[in-house]
């Protein structure tokens, strides 16, 4: 007898699913607070949708994860592999997914990935008071300060933000936010290859490495600004000081969701054929490699004002790689200047009170680079205005670089002579610390320096592909000479002449295949051998 369904125009019960997705959650098989590990069935194929779940606590204060890097603060490397192969890995990813977020549209930044990742890089205007003498009750009105900032004194002289709600992490696992990290975020194979796991002999395992936050003072290692920052104590009259606390993962709720696609068996099998080594099959995919360097010994650029320009090389060791695009930052471990033959720190001297240990510091005076490769110049002259840095930058996803002009370079608000001091009145955020009842003119965050934001996302990249974006089938073979990064000016003053790193991030397209069940990774380009 036919069923009911079957008399429906264009719908029947014959007709075979083609696609089935199952979801589970898969607990870590073995976790602390250094590493985690998760291993996969094998079975089905792995969607780029699956995603980890991460909690952070604090052992006291209003904290907040880097406004930059969000919650890829937590991971020092993350690692993907089958068997004993080493499929991908990747260090440094706060830095990394720093500078690709920054791809993200405004909107999309302040409406979905604050909540979904603590990244909070996108600008508001300081609110305008309301009450009789308009601006004149808000000094600072029409500067900027970080999205969703609430106003928690008197919204009719609004002249105190405070942290966000949705941001702050609080001392309980019942309370405080969770944040998502995709898979594929970790791990960019995902995003060109869903992996086939029914096809694969051995487990598949992603390795988590964790940053830790430990130690409840300003030091360089394990210390605040690992995994988070807090508001300041809001002493007054002043200056605020910062709050100091250790951050923890909460090891309970570290989870996985799992999306595994099962689709039709002539499906299946036309994925076997497509990545079988034996045919001389392979998917190509993109991989991360990176390197960081050192900026050079600091220099001592003597007595206030001054500024010093130096010219640094540096050696990307990809021979034998097709690579697509290079991003790279500078970042100072110890926010200490050399000035006059004295260290002069900043306090705090090693994180930045919004960024943590991750900014990405732009310098007084736009530096100059240029990049060789296989012995020729990439540009005919040395990139140095920060407007063609940004349109670079833009080639690499064919798509602009949106940040702040005031978060992503000085220019706009420094000098053009001397030192290239900052101008008093063209600064973009307030230098205030205090309420106007205290002696100040705004507050943010119970008194951090608004001004610690200017300048903290910079990040420079270029395309090596013919055509602007990041296909896998335009790239460049390295050959036997590394790239060089040609730093021609490298300008520091007296205020921020720090010992700094650089951090490099190649993307590089390889290529996946499986040969009777095992992993086979090609480095270089695809070659066909006639048999």
């Amino acid at each position: 007898m036919e069923k009911p369904s079957d008399q429906i125009l264009g719908k029947t019960d014959d007709i075979p699913a083609v696609m089935k997705v199952e979801s589970s959650t898969l607990e870590p098989i073995t976790i602390n607070d250094n590493t985690a590990r998760f291993v996969f069935e094998n079975k089905g194929i792995l969607s780029r949708d699956t995603c980890l779940q991460f909690q952070l606590i604090t052992s006291g204060g209003q904290g907040f994860l880097p406004l930059g890097c969000g919650i890829y603060s937590l991971i020092k490397k993350a690692t993907l592999r089958c068997g004993a192969r080493r499929i991908t890995e990747i260090q440094d990813l706060a830095y990394y997914r720093s500078m690709t977020h920054s791809y993200n549209t405004p909107s999309y930044r302040a409406n979905y990935v604050r909540y979904m990742k603590g990244i909070n890089n996108t600008v508001v205007p300081l609110q305008v008071g309301t009450t009789s003498g308009g601006t004149g009750a808000n000094a600072d009105a029409g500067k900027f300060q970080p999205t969703g900032t609430e106003v928690r004194v008197d919204t009719f002289n609004p002249d105190d933000s405070g942290l966000p709600y949705d941001l702050q992490l609080t001392t309980s696992a019942d309370t405080t936010p969770c944040w998502t990290i995709y898979l594929r975020e970790l791990f960019p194979i995902l995003d060109s290859i869903e992996l086939p796991l029914f096809l694969m002999n051995e487990e598949v395992v992603v390795d988590l490495e964790f940053n830790k936050q430990v130690t409840a003072t300003d030091v360089a290692v394990n210390g605040v600004g690992t995994l988070c920052v807090f508001e300041a104590d809001g002493a007054a009259p002043g200056p605020p000081a910062p709050v100091l606390h250790t951050c923890s993962l909460v090891k309970e709720s570290c989870l996985m969701y799992v999306d595994t696609i099962y689709y039709a068996n002539e499906r299946m099998e036309e994925i076997d054929r497509q990545v079988d080594a034996t045919r001389g099959m392979s998917l190509k995919y993109t991989d991360v490699i990176n390197n960081v360097a050192s900026m050079g010994a600091q220099v001592n650029v003597g007595a206030a004002p001054a500024l010093q320009e130096t010219e640094v090389i540096h050696q990307l060791p990809l021979s034998g790689f097709s690579v697509k695009n290079i991003f790279w930052c500078f970042n100072a471990n110890h926010r200490s200047s050399l000035t006059g033959g004295v260290q002069v720190a900043q306090t705090p001297a090693f994180y930045n009170p919004f960024y943590g240990k991750y900014s990405m510091l732009a310098t007084p005076k736009s530096s100059t680079f240029d990049i060789r490769v296989n012995d020729a110049l990439v540009f005919p002259e040395p990139i140095t205005n920060p407007s063609l840095k940004a349109h670079e930058a833009g080639q690499v996803y064919n798509s602009p670089v949106y940040l702040h002009t005031a978060l992503y370079s000085r220019d706009s608000y420094t000098d053009k002579t001397g030192s290239f001091e900052d101008q008093a009145n063209a600064l973009p955020f307030s230098e205030s610390r205090l309420t106007i009842a205290d002696g100040g003119t705004s507050r943010l965050y119970k008194g951090i320096k608004p001004m610690e934001l200017a300048g903290g996302q910079h990040f420079e990249a270029v395309n090596l592909s013919t055509m602007p974006g990041d296909a896998n089938d335009d790239t460049i073979y390295i050959n036997q000479k590394p790239i060089e990064v040609l730093h021609r000016k490298f300008a520091t003053n007296s205020h921020n002449n720090f010992a700094y790193n650089a951090y490099y991030f190649a993307e590089v397209v390889k290529g996946f295949s499986l040969k009777n069940g095992n992993v086979v990774i090609q480095q270089g380009p695809s070659v066909v051998i006639a048999q």
